[in-house]
């Protein structure tokens, strides 16, 4: 062009184009797809040229051939003559571009507002403080390109085209992390986000509190016989007034640092990509000044967005509104049930001081979340943390025996709270970790599929684990024989004892003059119970086709009064090699004591010291698989205490970081024990204890003691709640004490088995556990035993035969877990993200899988149950299904159920609320037949209890 006129039009629509690009597209994470507008750039050039030609006076001449002419003109001319651009219409041309852009602004405007995933952002049109230089002009190059570089002028840099936006005060620099994520700091606004590949938010600074911050003083942490008691009223108020001060980026990492206005702390924020995990992003965040306790990491969360996972969680379904602590110690005996919780809580017995616990106890210490957006977290350390997952408490955390009984725990549905940050707490001066959000298929499976893919998964299972059931039986060996043969004449598949009590039964006094039976903690067989051990276990194998599954922890009794004798006493061993925790105010190489109710008091093994695990695995290998057994319960871990006098490995390892570890390294030991043996494919070994990275180390998970009733909190109920989130947490393979363990005789009421709990909970646990095993219970002979009768016998027999009748189908779960890392108990939000009555779910339902929806029978005498059936919005992979055409079809009766209604069904004994997700595919037709085949047999089966 080279009229003014046509330099003004041109010029107008650069400055469009170019406010639209460099201040409009930076401000959105819309997918790529969307961007349609990007190819506007060539339009823009065309319509250009054709303002120049309509409106300038280009006199070049050139050479026309027409009718087999040529002739010369100018190029005005040409474009005149051709395309009947002539002078008197040029106001027409421009009114009809200026509509034509108008229509295509409001064409781009209506994208942004409806399809970008994040939308407009507020901004402060205002001046700079102060002109910028050109250092400042190079630091914003340097934010084009994402190299190392300080930020310390805000600007907007467009860089589309190659030209600067106007200038504004609050503004969001965006930094690409490899082609997964971004990361968009807006300093004046003191905001951080990280979106992923499609656009979705990853991660973003928690709006109503600084997003990292840091405290004083420490969490008090305070035990008996296992029992924790935590209490924040030691720790200081958070930091606030948090200010972003520079950035540092690469095409790696992004490392955010700022201060706080109310202290003279410095924090620091980084995100970098993982090179083992393409869709992981690693997060530190760390606060440096003294007297820093804790450092906290607060992110926003939407009010729909539900939680699961964080180890083992009994009684509560989504966590969302809860503060939950991770840190492993007992479970506790009611965990909140009552009135016995209230009892044990406030009259410490022979269990310790808070011995009842409450809903946050729990045996875990895995701190790795997933949630019903498919983000998920993991952090990497074994500190005292806790999780604030949106709660709207404001007072201190106390989780102790006062303030259960204060009422400050409380249970039922907190999802509806009114807070959207979650806060996480950490003890120590930085906090690190990954985070991710899937892109694509079901949000929560593939969560939990991410989240393993860094924890690690459980290894394989045994295949003789599905063939039957494994009775846990105390007695000795002739007791144990008469049992097996019994079993087997009544045609039950049995494929393992378990006897947990092969190096010996210590008697614990019990009300009633009724022992408890508790073991001892040396680690050879009881020359009384079991006289011929090293040859009678292969014989079993021989002679009955079955194995034997045995009972170790990391605790040394001393035996000295052992009523049965003894060969080796290994706490003496133990004691002279130095191989305890030992206990520095007494002195002299005292041995930390633990205790575990009246007069049962041990050593604790110092498994931070290298040659003490390297002496213990060597006691296991010839203690322990001294003989043919298939592996067995290793139990404990929890109970390493953090007072100021306990001491490690000669006062160098600190207990409050290794508490949480001890889980792990437990069940690393063990794991290494029998990869050394070449016995991996043989056995399994059951931990309940675990920290976030045990799945790795231990192939089966185990609920843990739980009440010989129905309670939600701690008994039958608490097997689906805490298989959920042990589930979400990375755990696939659980299984629960079937019949519960803890049998108590009080004056103000007994927990006792009865035929009915018995029989149901097997129901349960046939569809529930990866194994199917008995225990007898604490106080056995008050209990009722499988093998107590023919009718008990038979009952259990049934039950047996309906678990193994689900193998094909359970180790197809399995497997899918192996290769992607999803749970085989699934909560019925997975399928039904949208459904209210779903998300609500704690224990009433869940799936196995993806075809079999089950609802327990907990009222155990009940004949007919109520089941909500939720509309089955997705599938396994995340596509949308046509609700209307998928059905519950129940598995007993055959009859077929339309979705999103309650329904009553029949529930006679042996039948639990059962339906298939109809229809099935082939391949679950399949899987499933054995089951078929199973209703189909045991049609005229009748049961009693």
């Amino acid at each position: 062009p080279n009229e003014k006129v046509a330099n003004v039009a041109v010029g107008a629509l650069s400055c469009l184009f170019n406010l639209f690009s460099g201040y409009l597209l930076p401000r959105t994470a819309m997918k790529h797809g969307y961007k349609w507008f990007q190819y506007l750039m060539p339009s823009s050039y065309s319509l250009a040229a054709l303002v120049g030609v309509q409106f300038g006076n280009n006199q070049d001449i050139i050479s026309v051939t027409a009718n087999n002419a040529t002739k010369q003109m100018t190029v005005s001319d040409y474009i005149a003559n051709t395309y009947d651009f002539r002078p008197e219409r040029k106001y027409d041309f421009m009114v009809g571009l200026i509509v034509v852009w108008l229509v295509v602004q409001l064409a781009i405007y209506l994208t942004f507002k409806y399809s970008s995933r994040v939308g407009f952002q507020d901004d402060d049109w205002h001046g700079l403080d102060a002109p910028l230089t050109n250092q400042d002009g190079r630091i914003g190059m340097a934010v084009g390109r994402t190299e190392v570089h300080a930020v310390e002028h805000p600007i907007i840099l467009a860089t589309l085209i190659g030209t600067a936006a106007p200038q504004a005060g609050a503004i969001t620099d965006q930094y690409a992390l490899g082609t997964s994520f971004t990361v968009a700091i807006d300093v004046n606004a003191t905001s951080v986000e990280v979106v992923n590949s499609a656009g979705d938010q990853v991660w973003k600074s928690a709006s109503d509190r600084a997003f990292v911050s840091a405290s004083t003083g420490l969490t008090t942490i305070s035990q008996s016989s296992g029992n924790f008691e935590l209490n924040g009223d030691t720790v200081g108020a958070p930091a606030q007034k948090i200010t972003i001060g520079g950035v540092t980026s690469s095409s790696q990492s992004v490392e955010i640092s700022g201060s706080f206005g109310d202290s003279d702390w410095n924090w620091t924020l980084a995100f970098s990509l993982d090179s083992d995990h393409s869709q992981a992003l690693l997060f530190n965040a760390s606060v440096d000044g003294s007297d820093v306790a804790n450092v906290y990491l607060a992110y926003e969360s939407p009010p729909e967005e539900a939680f699961f996972g964080l180890g083992e969680q009994t009684g509560i379904g989504n966590l969302r509104g809860w503060r939950v602590p991770i840190w492993t110690r007992e479970g506790g005996a009611g965990r909140g049930e009552e009135p016995i919780t209230s009892v044990l809580n406030a009259n410490p017995s022979v269990a310790g001081q808070y011995a009842g616990g409450s809903l946050l106890t729990t045996y875990t210490a895995v701190a790795s979340l997933t949630s019903s957006l498919g983000r998920w977290i993991v952090l990497d350390g074994t500190s005292y943390a806790l999780f604030n997952l949106a709660s709207n408490a404001t007072s201190p955390f106390k989780d102790t025996a006062q303030s259960f009984l204060a009422g400050d725990i409380i249970e039922g549905d907190h999802s509806n709270s009114s807070s959207t940050t979650v806060e996480i707490q950490y003890e120590g001066s930085s906090i690190s970790g990954w985070l991710g959000r899937v892109t694509g298929g079901n949000a929560l499976l593939e969560a939990t599929g991410a989240l393993t893919n860094v924890t690690g998964r459980q290894p394989t299972l045994p295949d003789w684990v599905n063939d039957g059931a494994i009775l846990g039986i105390q007695g000795g060996q002739e007791f144990v024989e008469t049992v097996i043969q019994d079993a087997q004449n009544a045609s039950l598949p049995l494929v393992s004892v378990w006897l947990q009590d092969w190096s010996g039964t210590r008697l614990q006094a019990g009300t009633y003059g009724i022992d408890v039976h508790r073991l001892w903690w040396n680690w050879e067989p009881d020359t009384t119970l079991y006289p011929t051990w090293a040859e009678w276990v292969p014989y079993l194998r021989e002679h009955y086709d079955v194995r034997t599954l045995s009972y170790v922890n990391t605790f040394l009794a001393n035996v000295s009064t052992k009523s049965t004798g003894f060969n080796t006493n290994f706490y003496d061993i133990a004691k002279r090699e130095g191989r305890f925790v030992t206990n520095t105010t007494a002195g002299d190489g005292s041995v930390w004591t633990i205790t575990s109710g009246v007069g049962i008091d041990a050593g604790i093994l110092d498994l931070s010291n290298k040659t003490t695990i390297d002496w213990f695995k060597d006691l296991v290998k010839k203690q322990f698989y001294s003989v043919p057994i298939s592996g067995g319960m290793q139990d404990f871990g929890e109970y390493l205490a953090v007072d100021d006098s306990v001491s490690l490995s000669h006062g160098t390892v600190d207990p409050r970081v290794f508490h949480n570890a001890y889980p792990t390294v437990w069940a690393s030991i063990l794991r290494e024990v029998v990869e050394e043996l070449d016995l991996t494919g043989e056995t399994i070994g059951f931990h309940r204890s675990a920290g976030t990275f045990s799945a790795n180390h231990t192939n089966l998970f185990w609920v843990g003691d739980q009440n010989i009733d129905e309670s939600r909190e701690d008994g039958l109920r608490a097997v689906v709640s805490s298989a959920l989130h042990i589930g979400a947490s990375g755990f696939a393979h659980t299984h629960s004490d079937v019949g519960g363990y803890t049998t108590i005789l009080s004056a103000i009421g007994n927990l006792t088995r009865s035929a009915a709990l018995l029989g149901r909970w097997g129901e349960l646990s046939a569809f529930s556990d990866a194994v199917f095993r008995t225990h007898e219970g604490n106080i056995p002979q008050v209990n009722v035993q499988a093998y107590t009768n023919a009718s008990t016998l038979a009952y259990h027999v049934y039950n047996t035969r309906l678990f193994r009748s689900l193998k094909k189908y359970r180790v197809a779960q399995q497997a899918q877990y192996q290769t992607r890392g999803w749970p085989v108990l699934r909560h019925p939000i997975v399928y039904s993200p949208n459904d209210t009555t779903a998300r609500t779910v704690i224990d009433e339902s869940f799936w196995v899988g993806e075809a079999l929806y089950v609802a327990p029978v907990y009222q155990v005498r009940a004949t007919s149950l109520e089941v909500y059936l939720p509309p089955i919005e997705l599938n396994s992979e995340g596509q949308r299904l046509n609700g209307s055409s998928i059905r519950y079809k129940h598995l007993w009766s055959g009859q077929e159920f339309e979705s999103g209604q309650t329904v009553t069904v029949d529930s006679p004994w042996g039948q639990p609320g059962v339906f298939v997700r109809w229809p099935t595919t082939n391949e679950e037709d399949t899987q499933l037949q054995d089951l078929w085949d199973f209703v189909e047999a045991e049609k005229t089966t009748v049961l009693t209890a």
